[in-house]
C-alpha cells in the first residue's frame, strides 16, 4: 500500500494538542479562513523501500507577523517531530522564507520545505 505523505503531514499537523485550532488542508480552501496551513508536495524522489519528498507547508494568517509567529513557533518545532511516526525516519528542513500570496486578495504566508526520509512498505 502506497503511504500518501501529503496527508501524514495534514493529520499531524491538525492532531497538534497546542495547535490552537490550526487546521491544514492540502490546498487552500474556497472560504479560507483567517490562518491555516497548506501542505504541497514540490519534489523529492521515490525508490522501492522508501519516499523521500520535499514538502512545501505553507502557515497564511492575518499579518506577516503572525505568519512568521505561527511558522517558527508553532507549525516548525511540531514538523520536526513527524520522525515520531512510525514510517518517518528523519526530518530535514531546507528553508524558511516569507512568500507573501499574491492574491487577489493578497495575504501574507510563511513557507517551510521539508525533505521526508519514509519507508514505503
Amino acid at each position: 500500500m502506497s503511504l500518501n505523505l501529503e496527508k501524514t503531514v495534514k493529520d499531524w499537523i491538525d492532531a497538534d494538542p497546542a495547535g490552537d485550532g490550526l487546521t491544514a488542508y492540502l490546498e487552500v480552501p474556497a472560504d479560507r479562513p483567517q490562518r491555516f496551513v497548506t501542505i504541497e508536495r514540490v519534489g523529492g524522489s521515490e525508490l522501492e523501500y522508501s519516499s523521500h519528498p520535499i514538502l512545501a507547508v505553507q502557515v497564511w494568517a492575518e499579518t506577516r507577523w503572525q505568519a512568521a509567529q505561527l511558522a517558527t513557533g508553532q507549525v516548525l518545532p511540531r514538523l520536526l517531530d513527524l520522525d515520531l511516526l512510525d514510517p518517518i525516519a528523519a526530518v530535514g528542513v531546507e528553508s524558511v522564507i516569507d512568500l507573501p500570496d499574491p492574491g487577489p486578495p493578497p495575504q501574507p504566508r510563511y513557507q517551510i520545505t521539508i525533505q521526508l526520509d519514509a519507508a514505503t512498505q
